[in-house]
């Protein structure tokens, strides 16, 4: 900090990080031990944006220190209260009365979440009026609220944040970082820097059997609920939204069971009376497709064996035999064979007579 600068002078700090919310998050500020020179002010702007600066309360001399430090304590609303520490050292400046000041306090860009690695997201400008290296700016990044701090770097001259790994919207949607601008005379300014990751449509649907009744009596009524199906699709929007279809079959049909944020479940209802005679079995696809563009598809296998009931009685060959017998054919001899049928499978289809 410059000696030169005049009391009730504000220096911006980066603000505590705490996961919890309402009460139980920040709420107060303060440094031990208290000094003559520094106070801290906190609380929220008419914009509704959060802020936490250190004030000057009476005028510097470096001559007579040249360096000072405190622990500056944030402390939470809970019960019991929680708290953090974070050590400031201040080191007095002869010159170099102006910091950085950046073009926007809060910087926000839009990304694919397929852009290859080294893409420019967006750029961060600070300009400072100062000469020399007191007017050198260069650029620091991290990534607030615990998200990892590889995704993204910062070329410390140009301020162009670039990608360093694939992002993935299905994992976060929107990456928050802190970007402090720092002068060659040790002045900074923070500002934020809002990535929001737009989906493409980079998944396609994912179907999963929940419940499967096969083999199936042949005499299921029709209306029957024969599967349960869910259907995911990670991506969001219009590349989400999953619509399903029976390829080439008259028997059954799909409708709809239930949805939640996830998935959507459907029921197989059996439309028509079955016939195992007719047919034993029975194979057929479901097929998920999403509203991307292009779309993309999933599917999946649904064999059906049709159990037999015994439905047919047996049917003779003829419905008269007539035959011709000579009065001395002896005692044992064959006069005539009846033959009946039955198409039904098992014991329901042997025949005694």
């Amino acid at each position: 900090i410059p000696e030169t600068s005049d009391s009730g002078s504000s220096f911006p700090l980066e603000e505590a990080q705490d996961l919890d919310i309402g009460s139980n998050t920040v709420q107060a500020y303060s440094i031990s031990p208290k000094n003559e020179y520094f106070s801290i002010s906190y609380g929220t702007r008419i914009t509704g944006k959060k802020y936490l600066e250190m004030v000057l309360e009476k005028p510097l001399d470096r001559e007579e220190q040249a360096e000072m430090s405190f622990s500056l304590i944030a402390e939470d609303g809970g019960s019991p209260p929680r708290s953090g520490t974070t050590e400031v050292k201040i080191v007095i400046l002869d010159v170099n009365d102006n910091a950085p000041i950046f073009t926007q306090e809060e910087y926000i860009g839009r990304v694919l979440e397929n852009m290859p690695e080294s893409s420019v997201v967006l750029t961060v400008m600070a300009t400072d009026p100062d000469a020399g290296v007191n007017g050198d700016i260069s650029y620091q990044l991290s990534q607030a609220g615990g998200q990892s701090d590889s995704t993204f770097v910062i070329d410390p001259t140009t301020g162009e944040i670039k990608l360093t790994e694939p992002l993935d919207f299905e994992e976060a949607q929107s990456h928050m970082m802190t970007v402090r601008a720092t002068d060659g005379g040790g002045l900074s300014a923070i500002c934020k820097v809002l990535v929001e990751v737009v989906d493409v449509n980079d998944n396609a649907p994912e179907l999963v059997v929940s419940s499967f009744s096969s083999p199936l009596p042949e005499n299921t009524a029709p209306g029957t609920v024969v599967a349960l199906f869910s259907v995911r699709d990670r991506d969001s929007g219009a590349n989400g939204k999953i619509s399903c279809a029976l390829e080439d079959q008259l028997f059954f049909s799909l409708r709809p069971a239930y949805k939640n944020y996830y998935e959507l479940y459907l029921e197989l209802v059996l439309e028509k009376p079955l016939d195992r005679e007719e047919q034993s079995d029975m194979s057929f696809t479901l097929i998920a497709e999403d509203g991307g563009s292009p779309p993309r598809s999933g599917t999946i296998q649904v064999h059906i064996v049709i159990l037999d009931v015994n439905d047919n009685a047996p049917v003779f060959t003829e419905e008269v035999y007539s035959r011709k017998v000579l009065e001395n054919v002896p005692e044992g001899s064959v006069v005539l064979t009846v033959l009946a049928t039955d198409p039904d499978e098992g014991i329901n289809g042997d025949i005694s007579y």
